[in-house]
């Protein structure tokens, strides 16, 4: 028997066949078709009849893990300047520039031009004209709009950095907040760089506070440093919080904004006035200890340490926040009572003074 193409007619005679000669491999043989083809037709058949052999136009494969020539130019340019670096940490640093692709998809792209290991990647960046990439892509339309206002939560900066190992009490990793009107400032300590969460500190800790005494963030900066730039982006949290707290976001380049210089100023602070004694506090041995002194700092700093420059100069950054709340008719009696005693403290000494 000789069927001519594979039409739903031809399809049904195939089927019939080995039905009647109950031997589906002579049948598959006889026709040049697969078992699985066959099979695949008997159940078509059987689920729709007729209508399931009719001849079905080929569709476009859907590949999840295709990428864009535009994306594919933004990976390998990476690859240009950073050869050293693999899949995973390409996504981290893409991601802070707003390209959306998973490791899976920049691994593919590594493979199709034999960029997966190492010292290809090194080999195809020396014979390269290395063309440093710029991101044009504007994901924070609004960040500048206010940028010359003055009030709290306008423009805040966060950032991690390695200060140091301690003998006795181990490696300390600082996470560090800081509003550039208020001078006001939180600071968290990690001593293993993988304990590094920056998002659930700030969603607990700064979000309670925030949503406590009423105020907002506007513009928050994180200062893209390649060695922390992982906890800042790691399993989209920094999204959620991002749309949940309503504020514009922007990774930016230690050493390509002045307004860096303002978290600079509060680190030195910290390193010449709390870090630099640890190691003549005998009393400070362990990373407990080392935590509950820097909370005492802070505090002292917030709530006592006058601001020594610009427009609030002579105050002290808790003051500041108080009188920014008073302004926007937060009742101020409803405040939970912690925050009262630290507010009534600052009015006492003011009197004093």
């Amino acid at each position: 028997m000789k069927v001519e193409g594979f039409n739903s007619h031809n399809k049904y005679m195939i089927l019939k066949h080995a039905l009647k000669e109950n031997n589906v491999s002579q049948t598959c043989k006889l026709f040049g078709i697969s078992r699985t083809t066959y099979y695949n037709w008997k159940k078509a058949y059987q689920k729709h009849g007729m209508i399931g052999l009719e001849v079905k136009e080929p569709t476009k494969p859907n590949m999840p893990n295709k990428v864009n020539k535009k994306i594919e130019h933004e990976i390998l340019s990476y690859v240009e300047r950073f050869p050293e670096d693999g899949p995973k940490r390409i996504y981290y640093e893409l991601k802070t520039e707003g390209t959306n692709i998973g490791v899976s998809g920049i691994y593919n792209v590594l493979k199709r031009h034999n960029l997966t290991k190492k010292n290809q990647r090194v080999e195809y960046s020396r014979n390269k004209d290395v063309r440093f990439y710029v991101n044009k892509k504007n994901n924070n339309p609004k960040l500048h709009e206010n940028i010359d206002k003055n009030y709290p939560g306008n423009i805040v900066i966060q950032r991690i950095d390695y200060i140091g190992t301690y003998e006795g009490i181990g490696k300390i990793y600082q996470y560090s907040i800081y509003d550039t009107y208020s001078k006001w400032c939180a600071v968290k300590i990690y001593n293993k760089k993988q304990d590094i969460d920056i998002w659930n500190f700030f969603e607990l800790k700064l979000g309670y506070l925030m949503n406590t005494i009423g105020l907002s963030i506007e513009n928050l900066y994180t200062e893209k440093n390649r060695e922390f730039i992982p906890y800042f982006v790691k399993n989209n949290k920094y999204k959620e919080i991002i749309n949940n707290f309503n504020f514009n976001h922007m990774f930016i380049e230690s050493d390509k904004s002045t307004i860096i210089d303002e978290i600079n100023d509060f680190n030195k602070i910290l390193v010449n006035e709390f870090y630099s004694k640890i190691p003549k506090e005998k009393n400070i041995d362990s990373f407990i200890k080392v935590e509950c002194s820097l909370h005492k700092f802070i505090r002292n700093y917030n709530f006592s340490r006058k601001i020594t420059s610009g427009c609030n100069k002579g105050e002290v950054p808790a003051k500041v926040i108080l009188e920014s709340i008073s302004n926007n008719n937060v009742d101020i009696d409803a405040l939970p009572l912690w925050i009262l005693t630290l507010f009534s403290s600052i009015k006492r000494r003011d009197k004093n003074e």
